[in-house]
């Protein structure tokens, strides 16, 4: 796929404009190109192609998420700024999840400390959203969060044609998206070993 400044960056979203904001073929390649923007800003467009394949892997687990919870975890290490913003990124794509961070790779043997806002800062979090003008930051996940639940909704019985378990959703998406969406599907699947 061939890097463009056109199209957020990649090849062929132009190719979509003329149809539906909310198509699967849009919709995944916006999201992408929305979580390369948050990681690497002006720069999106020199990340390798491992990179991108990963932003593309995360664009894929986001949207399905909107059809069904998956059995799948994005990990980071905090010594490389850029994948922790992307995983915090994709993580507040998702219709709900959960952000767990520590300092040892298995946290299944560790003690878990819950953080949970009460009522009333859940309170002040839903201002900050819904004034009129939000963080730039808060503003575009939400944004990005919307469009991708508006399109899986939308698109739901044609993924769930397929099948309704995690595979079989990812699979579909990236039937639906077109190259080069069906190869970041598999390697979604397989594990995101790259």
């Amino acid at each position: 796929m061939r890097k463009t400044p056109e199209a957020g960056g990649f090849e062929g979203l132009n190719d979509h404009i003329h149809s539906n904001a909310d198509s699967i073929p849009y919709v995944l390649p916006m999201t992408a190109g929305y979580l390369l923007e948050c990681a690497y800003g002006p720069y999106r467009l020199t990340v390798s192609r491992r990179t991108e394949e990963t932003a593309r892997m995360m664009a894929l687990f986001a949207y399905a998420s909107h059809i069904r919870a998956l059995p799948l975890v994005f990990s980071a290490w905090t010594a490389s700024t850029a994948d922790c913003v992307m995983v915090q990124a994709v993580s507040l794509l998702l219709p709900s999840g959960v952000l767990t961070i520590g300092t040892v790779p298995n946290l299944s043997k560790t003690r878990c400390v819950p953080v949970s806002a009460n009522a009333v800062d859940q309170g002040i979090a839903t201002l900050l959203d819904t004034q009129l003008m939000p963080s730039r930051a808060r503003m575009d996940a939400g944004y990005v969060r919307q469009r991708i639940a508006r399109s899986a909704d939308m698109n739901r019985s044609r993924i769930l044609e397929a099948g309704e378990r995690g595979g079989a959703i990812i699979r579909a998406l990236g039937a639906l998206a077109g190259v080069p969406w069906p190869q970041a599907a598999a390697r979604l699947i397989e594990g995101g070993v790259l």
